[in-house]
């Protein structure tokens, strides 16, 4: 298991080129999540977890959010400040380096997002009831989680298998891939981590959370642009579908019985 602030420090100016090019998964995920949001809330003050870049927080900046934005790479919180400036007003105040344990802004927020995060967490229960007591009563929380038995996972094992090397990092690469879905294995102990590898256990954790679920959204991210191309149109049994071999799941919960401003 790696640190995740050496980790972060380390991929951070490649993951930045890989995620804001406009045709990219993490592009596209970043403007879908901003549509969920937007369809039960309309404004407020929101704080991105995990910011990366800022993608997410430009989206909803457009859309009339108050918008902070955290993240482990110094990199990535310098790239998102660039991308803000003529955008938001005060960028350096926006974007802030945070820690595993800690974050630079103070609650309350009507909005919380951790797009991307929780693959990294070792003990997501804690991470996310931590979280919501930054929110307000009512607030909302988006979250997302990979699936390491998605349509995806299987697509790169195949193609790792292909370009077989007879080395450690091969290796570690492949057991990565099967054990998260993600090819560093998200720098955690998967034999003690407390984390949610399926739409359902996250559902099922927000619950045990006071949470209610109000939308949902789920990306294959594979190569054939079909699959997620109007992820929001998607007929019943292809929601399941997309829901049981997605590789990206979104959900979104609130607090409270209380309606969004």
């Amino acid at each position: 298991m790696s640190d995740p602030v050496r980790f972060w420090n380390d991929c951070g100016a490649e993951f930045a080129r890989i995620s804001r090019a406009p045709n990219s998964f993490f592009a596209r995920r970043a403007a879908l999540v901003a549509e969920l949001v937007s369809r039960d809330l309309s404004s407020g003050r929101m704080l991105d977890i995990g910011c990366g870049t800022g993608q997410l927080c430009l989206e909803l900046a457009r859309r009339g959010f108050d918008v902070h934005g955290a993240d482990l790479s110094s990199v990535q919180i310098e790239i998102a400040i660039q991308a803000a400036r003529g955008i938001l007003d005060a960028p350096e105040g926006r974007f802030q380096v945070c820690t595993p344990d800690s974050l630079p802004f103070e609650g309350p927020f009507d909005l919380i997002a951790a797009i991307g995060v929780l693959p990294y967490v070792q003990d997501q229960h804690a991470f996310v009831q931590r979280t919501l007591s930054l929110l307000k009563p009512t607030g909302m929380f988006v979250a997302s989680c990979t699936n390491p038995a998605s349509l995806f996972t299987l697509v790169e094992v195949t193609r790792h298998i292909r370009s077989f090397r007879p080395n450690r990092a091969w290796v570690s690469t492949l057991r990565n891939l099967v054990r998260t879905g993600l090819p560093d294995g998200s720098c955690v102990d998967v034999r003690t981590a407390r984390q949610c590898r399926s739409a359902s256990a996250l559902d099922q954790l927000c619950r045990q959370l006071g949470l209610t679920i109000v939308g949902e959204l789920d990306l294959y991210h594979v190569d054939w642009g079909f699959l997620d191309e109007s992820p929001f149109e998607r007929k019943r049994f292809g929601r399941l579908l997309s829901r049981h071999f997605g590789w990206s799941h979104i959900g979104a919960y609130r607090l409270g019985s209380g309606p969004f401003k």
